[in-house]
Parts: structure tokens; sequence; C-alpha cells
């Protein structure tokens, strides 16, 4: 099946990306040179290891981004969704993944060929400015992950992953539900816990009144109490 192309200039998504500061003459460049794929649920949209072959930005859908750990025990480092970008960390020391990204949706997404992105890139100031910024965020957001995982207690780390999830997957307090695509052990790969300690302090969540919750759905969040609950370290 061939999917629709997108011009980057009239995609919304571009506002949540590494390509919304760019130009028009760079936006076009990269539309012209893009191809639109997707991958089902379930599916890799690569393996850790795996050589940087192009560019990948996420237009729909989710994937949980993970590093594998000891006895095969992974640990995911994010949620990516819409405006996300994979790919752009290559250089000529470091061609291979360090980290593998699956979908848990169907994910839709734009493709260009890792040497094409590199030329337009180079010929862009403000796109290799967003590429360095997008490096930035991606370490200070490994930094933050290391210290919580270090000092912050279950509940903590839990209240941090739902607040990291109503955001991925753009929860509003009014419209009061969001449906994760995440199993029980999907949190607690991210948060480095095991699924009956999630469970556990879900259920004293929804008891506290700080959640509703069925299955994957989530009807309610109390974000300012589960912010609060999350302080950020010292």
């Amino acid at each position: 099946m061939t999917l629709k192309q997108f011009d980057c200039i009239t995609c919304q998504v571009r506002n949540c990306s590494i390509l919304d500061a760019c130009d028009t003459e760079t936006l076009a460049e990269i539309s012209k040179q893009k191809k639109s794929k997707k991958i089902q649920k379930g599916e890799r949209l690569f393996s850790e290891g795996d050589k940087i072959l192009g560019i990948c930005f996420i237009r729909k859908g989710f994937l949980k981004v993970e590093l594998n750990g000891k006895q095969g025990r992974p640990l995911i480092l994010r949620i990516a969704g819409r405006g996300a970008v994979f790919g752009h960390r290559a250089t000529k020391k470091h061609q291979f993944h360090t980290n593998s990204a699956t979908a848990v949706s169907e994910v839709q997404y734009c493709y260009i060929p890792y040497e094409v992105f590199e030329k337009i890139a180079g010929n862009s100031e403000v796109l290799k400015q967003q590429i360095i910024n997008q490096y930035l965020e991606e370490l200070e957001l490994v930094e933050k992950k290391v210290l919580e995982l270090a000092h912050k207690s279950v509940r903590e780390k839990i209240a941090e992953a739902l607040l990291l999830l109503a955001d991925t997957y753009q929860y509003e307090e009014k419209n009061q539900s969001f449906k994760i695509s995440l199993c029980r052990q999907d949190i607690a790969d991210l948060v480095s816990t095991t699924k009956e300690q999630v469970s556990k302090v879900l259920k004293d969540f929804e008891k506290e009144g700080l959640i509703k919750y069925s299955a994957k759905k989530f009807n309610y969040l109390n974000t300012s109490k589960l912010s609060a609950m999350t302080k950020p370290l010292p």
C-alpha cells in the first residue's frame, strides 16, 4: 500500500519536531527526498547495534525506546510519540544505534537516507543547531533518569512515569481520559521495578484519589498531586 506523502512545510507535526525553526528551502528539500513508511505494533523501527541508515521523523503512534539489561531485562528510556526523531546521532565514529525502538501502536513515519539528510543539514545552520539541541535534551533526559532510578522511591518513580505518559499521550484533565499502549511490565521496565510493584502502587494511588483507571485506560490523573510527589532531586 502506498502511503500519502506529507509536505514538511504544511505538516502540523513539524511544530513539535527539530524541523520547526527551519526555513522553507530546507523543508522543501527534505520533503522532496523523504518517503512515508509505517510499522505495526510489536515491530522494531531499529534494534540496538543496527547501523544507522537514515533519519526517521515520527508522524503518528508511539514507540518504546529501550536498552537491553542483564538477563534480557530491558530498561525503557522513554516513550516517543509524534515529532520524535531517530538516526540524527550518527557520526563517522558512531554509526550504530545504541538502543532499540519498538512500536507499541501502529507507527507512521517519514524516512530520509542519512547521507542525504547530512548534506541538507550541512547547508542549514538552523537545522544543525536544532540537532545539537536535541542531543542536549536527550543527554539531560538520561542523566535525570539515572538519578531518579538511584534515589527515588518506587512510588515517586511510578508517579513520574504516569506524568510522562500523560504528557506523551497529551492528557488534559478536562477530557478525563487517555488510553496507553503499554502493559504493566512496560511501566515496570520504564522505572526499573516489577510489574507486581506497579500494580500495587497503582491500586494505592487509586485508593488515595490520585488516579482512576481500568486496564490500559486512565480516566483521571491528579497531575498536581502527582507532580508534588515527584520533587526534583537537588
